[in-house]
Formats: structure tokens, C-alpha cells, sequence
């Protein structure tokens, strides 16, 4: 819960040193608008950005092998691009519980 319930927030570059993203991290964040997940990253937690109404879009590195329950819950603005062709067989079952836009197969800028 590094940053929760942080609402004046709206930008967040996390660093190469990073390779999980806790539980709750972000949980509330109501003004984070833009995120950048590094390579570094193979795991984020469980309701990780869950009510950050503020997000639009995420990039979800390749190299993130498990994704937690209701991470991106209540972020009723978002579009979730992956760099995976398709969902990681341990990415948790309800990790986009709300069905939100997903695009598989996203090539990010360098």
C-alpha cells in the first residue's frame, strides 16, 4: 500500500529496480492519469490500481508472468495494452473482473 488513497499523484515512472508491484500499491489513486510499468516487472498484486478512476491506459510489459485478483477493479476509464500476445496462464482469474478493453500484442515505444 506504498501509495494509496494518494489522489494528488497523477504520474508514476517506476524504476528498472522494481520487479513487483505490491498488493494494494496504488489502491485509490483517484488522480494517477499515466503509469509506466518497466521490463523489470514480473508480478503485480492484487488491487494494485484498484479505483484509480483516473487511469485511461496501462502497458503491461512481456516480462509480467502474474497478475493479481481485481487489480484493475473500478478503473472505468481504462484500456489495459499488453505486450503479451495473449493472457499469461497465472495471471489470476479475475484480475480484469469489469471486463475492461484489453489489447494483446501491444509493441511499446522505446
Amino acid at each position: 500500500m506504498a501509495f494509496a488513497n494518494c489522489g494528488n499523484i497523477d504520474s508514476i515512472s517506476i524504476p528498472e529496480s522494481v520487479t513487483t508491484i505490491g498488493a494494494s500499491a496504488f489502491f485509490s489513486c483517484s488522480g494517477l492519469k499515466t503509469i509506466v510499468i518497466p521490463n523489470s516487472v514480473t508480478n503485480i498484486g492484487a488491487e494494485a490500481f484498484k479505483y484509480c478512476k483516473g487511469l485511461t491506459s496501462i502497458t503491461i510489459p512481456a516480462s509480467v508472468t502474474y497478475i493479481g485478483a481485481l487489480t484493475f477493479n473500478d478503473c472505468n476509464n481504462l484500456t489495459i495494452y499488453c505486450e503479451a500476445e495473449a493472457q499469461p496462464a497465472d495471471w489470476g482469474t479475475n484480475w480484469n473482473i469489469d471486463n475492461r478493453p484489453v489489447v494483446w500484442g501491444t509493441k511499446r515505444d522505446k
